[in-house]
């Protein structure tokens, strides 16, 4: 018997599940198989079913009823319940698996694939709970004509198993030979009406989708940041105007936390929002059938300069600077459009910068070079009001040295955009400042204490 056992464990670790089954269910036609047979024979199930397959519905069905037929001598046997778990699992019965792998931790409790599993249960059965804001079937089918027709038929889909909110799944649409790369959609985030300022709502810009565009030898299915942060920018784009109760539109600018790159095989840390590139000019914008629309931006990386350069100037003045080509496709690894601009030597480099402030809502701020290059401390912060269209990114926060004349503030190349932790980072004294309301205003003393000060900003 236990010759015959090794040869099962040889075969089910050599994933010949077919074997095993085989010999398995011939021996079940001449004596009954005792519990560890039954056990052998319903783990070969478990494993041969390939979900993408019609028989896994059967195989994964025989398992189970392998595994119920010695349910008094499992009771206490740990594999017992995870196998049954397992089973139940793969055919999409959450809430049943997720007793059996609480059961089996129970048993034992080092298991580590229960433990999974279990995360795994909780994960699916939160999803089915939630109801999220979907597309309409007509707005749906309107939205998937549009993909079709302006960026070409869909290959493949990355589905999103957790949608709390919105459903946002990837569409990808591989290379042709008349467009070589490969381009990537969100598929649901119009679902959700955006936050439109009222200055801008007869213009239909409450619907959006995003779409970037990739080279055709990126690895999209594979593991690793390098491959797959243009994919993790989608989604989060899909939901910040949810989690921002905001919008995003045309030439809106957002960054990594504390401008740090996408990835280590890039320094490219921001994105602008811009039209369709050499893509047909109707592409920009799927008219729905109730009347609505959906606008499509597609997702250009930036350096750090450039999304620099951007915000003391202006969207269309950054897109100038850009060849046509350089707008198409993504290059990790294409010229800055900046590199002109006289590089900063930071007082703390970038590389150096420590994670030491975690806060609510937009993280930008502007500091002075007398801080982030000099390496000054802040002796005076005040917190406006941002802007209506600065209020995706915008804190409000303004950081000075306090010694800036007019000459120097007239200069928009001796202040820049950073994250709050990265000013953090420079003067961590001003940490207990970032809670103060809009409106507020502290200057430091000479006995290095801030005090507040008669708030002197351009509230708006």
């Amino acid at each position: 018997m236990d010759d015959f056992l090794a040869l099962l464990d040889q075969w089910n670790q050599e994933d010949e599940y077919q074997k095993i089954i085989d010999c398995l269910e011939t021996l079940s036609n001449t004596q009954t198989l005792d519990y560890t047979l039954t056990c052998q024979l319903a783990r070969a199930y478990n494993n041969i079913a390939d979900l993408d397959k019609p028989e896994a519905e059967a195989q994964l069905e025989r398992a189970e009823e392998l595994l119920r037929s010695v349910a008094d001598e499992g009771r206490n046997d740990p594999l017992w319940h995870y196998r049954l778990g397992y089973s139940l699992f793969c055919q999409d019965r959450e809430e049943e698996a997720l007793s059996c792998f609480q059961r089996t931790l129970e048993l034992d409790p080092e298991d580590e694939d229960a433990k999974y599993f279990i995360k795994e249960c909780e994960k699916y059965i939160a999803a089915k709970q939630c109801h999220p804001e979907m597309y309409e079937q007509g707005d749906w089918d309107a939205v998937e004509a549009h993909l079709e027709r302006y960026f070409g038929p869909c290959d493949n889909v990355f589905h999103e198993i957790m949608s709390p909110d919105i459903h946002v799944d990837i569409y990808i649409m591989k290379p042709t030979p008349e467009r070589n790369y490969y381009v990537l959609s969100t598929f649901g985030m119009g679902a959700h009406r955006m936050n439109v300022p009222e200055e801008l709502a007869d213009r239909k810009l409450e619907r959006a989708e995003i779409i970037v565009t990739l080279p055709p030898d990126w690895k999209i299915s594979q593991e690793g940041e390098e491959w797959y942060w243009p994919i993790r920018w989608l989604k989060i784009l899909a939901r910040l105007p949810i989690n921002e109760d905001s919008w995003l539109g045309w030439g809106h600018t957002i960054s990594n936390p504390d401008d740090a790159p996408f990835a280590p095989n890039t320094k490219l840390c921001s994105v602008i929002l811009t039209e369709p590139k050499a893509f047909d000019p109707e592409a920009v914008c799927c008219p729905l059938p109730g009347g609505d629309e959906v606008n499509f931006y597609q997702m250009i990386p930036l350096y750090f300069e450039e999304a620099q350069f951007k915000l003391s100037h202006d969207a269309e003045t950054l897109l100038s600077r850009f060849p046509r080509e350089l707008l198409e496709v993504v290059d990790p690894e294409r010229p800055n459009v900046c590199s002109d601009r006289p590089p900063k030597s930071y007082a703390v480099p970038m590389e150096e910068i420590k994670h030491l402030y975690d806060g609510e809502g937009p993280q930008g701020c502007i500091a002075t070079d007398r801080i982030a290059v000099d390496g000054a401390l802040v002796g005076y912060c005040y917190r406006e009001t941002p802007e209506a269209g600065d209020k995706d990114w915008d804190s409000g926060w303004r950081f000075f040295a306090g010694d800036e004349d007019g000459a120097y503030m007239s200069d928009p190349d001796r202040s820049a955009v950073y994250a709050l932790n990265t000013v953090c980072n420079y003067d961590p004294d001003i940490i207990p400042l970032l809670d103060s309301e809009p409106g507020t205003a502290w200057s430091r003393g000479e006995d290095g204490v801030f005090r507040p000060e008669l708030y002197g900003g351009s509230d708006s």
